[in-house]
């Protein structure tokens, strides 16, 4: 009995550290297509700046543990960075895509940080993107 309990102890302190350390499920907020199409025209209006693998160049990383931390110390939400993307980006030229390019970007950047598609298009004002804070 001793033995038994020894051993689900040791089995629990060892998985202690994975069960504490998981984090939520990253919500769908974007379909697949509009990703794919993100994807094209981040490469025309966003690389240039930001890095052809998001990874920043003359402008921040969108992507990875950097980009993580920024949008973990702004606590930043999805709708957040659909507004910042569509508010100030290209920099060059603030406004000049349409907002379904925009949201396109936006549903780019997400999937390029591990945010599974779904079958809701993201567009501004969507459900959960206000709650959906981007992690890395």
């Amino acid at each position: 009995m001793h033995r038994s309990l020894l051993l689900l102890s040791i089995a629990l302190f060892t998985a202690a550290p994975c069960i504490a350390g998981a984090q939520p499920a990253k919500p769908a907020l974007y379909t697949a297509d509009q990703a794919t199409a993100g994807a094209a025209i981040y490469a025309q209006s966003c690389g240039a700046c930001h890095g052809a693998q998001l990874e920043g160049v003359a402008a921040p990383a969108l992507k990875g543990d950097v980009f993580g931390q920024m949008a973990a110390a702004q606590s930043l939400t999805a709708q957040a960075l659909l507004d910042v993307v569509a508010n100030t980006m290209p920099q060059s030229d603030p406004g000049s895509l349409k907002p379904d390019e925009y949201a396109a970007v936006t549903a780019y950047i997400l999937q390029q940080n591990g945010y599974p598609a779904g079958t809701r298009a993201l567009a501004t004002g969507a459900a959960g993107l206000k709650d959906a804070k981007i992690t890395p």
